[in-house]
């Protein structure tokens, strides 16, 4: 595309002209799984212009117009142009109410969005079906469940970062910073309010109860400090020489907290990605560094990751697909740091015992220096989830 970097893109040289170019240059870009479930959609300009994309195989064709599509996408102009530079998803767009499902299925939009991701930007495809084996240098079989403490070689923990998309770190803080850092976070928790657009609430047993605060670091000159920590700072340099702390946007420095019991809302996050809201180029390679404040496992609520699917897009698995994939469950204890890249996909499902006291875990992201001329101070991609339903943050398969 001529249009530049971020810029506005012509509707209907980019489908008539230039899309099928880089088709014509691309191969198979659907999954045989995708090729099965996809079907014809269109996008449609308010002013009625529209483009549809049809399956054919394990690649698409284009064709002007509605007429063959079984789902149909209005979205206005600028809207589609954000969509095509992956500054917004299709879930931002449906959050933000910027879309209009007027036939057919939002979830084929969902299914669509990775194969465009793969045509347009030349993504690799992450296939949920057949996901490669991750080799360590040797070739072996890599041993997810290894963990690390700062006392290994960062040569190590990177390598194992880069191939897994995570690492475990044993150990980083002591008990007593953690209950230093437990103080603020509970602070910070007393004071957050429902429609105050930096905390998410769930329900437990008919009462609001919140499950994560953004922004602790505006609160606490202990949390504000933990970004120029020459541990964290180390920590971030594993995933790549330019990252920094991004405090005073994209959420800041925040808590989240698996909550027993919990009902509604996102107090339980499904398998996704931290660029799943938008702005891939832009915040990749995102390094998403989470301080555990109390014990994680399967009792107390525990992050779950896919290694290797970092390195691809893809769509998001239902549960039933991700058993079949090689998930990994970290256990972890207070003081213990879990990294891993905002691309990778993981889950954080709830605590199984009602009666555990649930999980808390103090975040900072580590992003490239892009993020600082493209987002501005106290603006992130998940704004778009406050949108709706006075700042309550609803799961989308409510929304359409």
């Amino acid at each position: 595309m001529d249009s530049g970097r971020f810029g506005p893109i012509d509707f209907d040289r980019f489908h008539s002209e230039e899309l099928p170019k880089i088709l014509a240059g691309r191969g198979a870009v659907i999954s045989e799984h995708d090729a099965a479930a996809l079907r014809t959609i269109a996008f449609q300009l308010p002013d009625g212009r529209a483009y549809s994309f049809v399956p054919d195989g394990q690649c698409f064709t284009v064709q002007r117009g509605i007429t063959t599509a079984e789902t149909v996408i209005e979205v206005p102009y600028d809207g589609w142009c954000s969509f095509v530079w992956e500054l917004q998803t299709s879930f931002a767009l449906l959050y933000s109410d910027r879309l209009k499902v007027t036939q057919g299925s939002f979830s084929q939009m969902a299914l669509w969005e990775p194969v465009f991701r793969v045509t347009v930007d030349g993504q690799d495809l992450y296939d949920i079906d057949h996901p490669a084996a991750v080799k360590d240098a040797h070739g072996v079989d890599l041993d997810f469940t290894r963990t690390f403490t700062l006392d290994d070689s960062d040569d190590e923990i990177a390598d194992f970062l880069h191939r897994a998309g995570f690492v475990h770190l044993r150990g980083v803080m002591s008990p007593e910073e953690i209950a230093d850092l437990r103080v603020d976070v509970e602070a910070g928790i007393a004071s957050a309010r429902p429609d105050d657009h930096r905390s998410w609430w769930t329900t437990v047993d008919g009462k609001e109860v919140c499950n994560r605060v953004n922004y602790l670091n505006d609160q606490s000159p202990l949390i504000a400090g933990i970004g120029s920590d020459s541990r964290f700072l180390r920590i971030a340099a594993l995933g790549g020489p330019d990252l920094r702390d991004a405090p005073d946007r994209l959420d800041g420095n925040g808590v989240v907290i698996k909550v027993p019991g919990s009902v509604g809302g996102l107090a339980d996050l499904p398998w996704h990605r931290d660029c799943g809201m938008g702005g891939h180029p832009i915040k990749c390679p995102m390094l998403n560094v989470g301080i555990q404040l109390d014990p994680a496992n399967a009792d107390n609520g525990q992050l779950h990751m896919i290694p290797g699917s970092h390195k691809g897009t893809s769509r998001l698995p239902s549960p039933r697909e991700a058993a079949g994939l090689p998930t990994v469950a970290l256990s972890t204890e207070p003081g213990d740091v879990t990294i891993h890249f905002g691309h990778t996909l993981h889950s954080a499902p709830p605590p199984t015992n009602v009666r555990a006291i649930g999980r808390r875990a103090l975040y900072l992201s580590f992003v490239p220096p892009l993020i600082f001329e493209m987002v501005g101070p106290g603006q992130g991609y998940n704004d778009v989830l406050f949108t709706r339903d006075d700042g309550r943050i609803q799961h989308a398969d409510l929304l359409h």
